[in-house]
């Protein structure tokens, strides 16, 4: 899982403290991070929740964080959707400098 341990250090967070907010000992998220032990469903879900990320993503089944619910354009805004057509419509030059800097803004949170 080691789409975890990027979430975890982005945060600046260890694991036991990781641990603690999900209620599982520090030596279970080693244990996730190092492909030592999958968690239960339950658990799976508190880390999605608390990371609001997709549980594929904390499985490194897909590289996105996003959860599925918040991608449908169902529940974009229009602003949002704005955005999503002008993204697409960018060269990939352009689409990747975009990424660089929505993840050098939200690093900054």
């Amino acid at each position: 899982m080691k789409n975890l341990k990027i979430l975890r250090e982005k945060r600046k967070q260890t694991q036991l403290n990781l641990g603690i907010q999900i209620g599982v000992q520090q030596e279970t998220i080693s244990a996730y991070e190092n492909g030592k032990a999958l968690p239960a469903a339950d658990t799976l879900l508190k880390l999605a929740e608390y990371y609001n990320c997709s549980i594929d993503y904390l499985l490194d089944l897909t590289d996105v964080k996003t959860q599925v619910k918040d991608l449908l354009i169902g529940n974009l805004n229009a602003q949002e959707a704005e955005i999503i057509s002008a993204y697409r419509e960018l060269p990939t030059d352009k689409k990747n400098k975009l990424i660089g800097f929505i993840e050098g803004l939200s690093q900054s949170c």
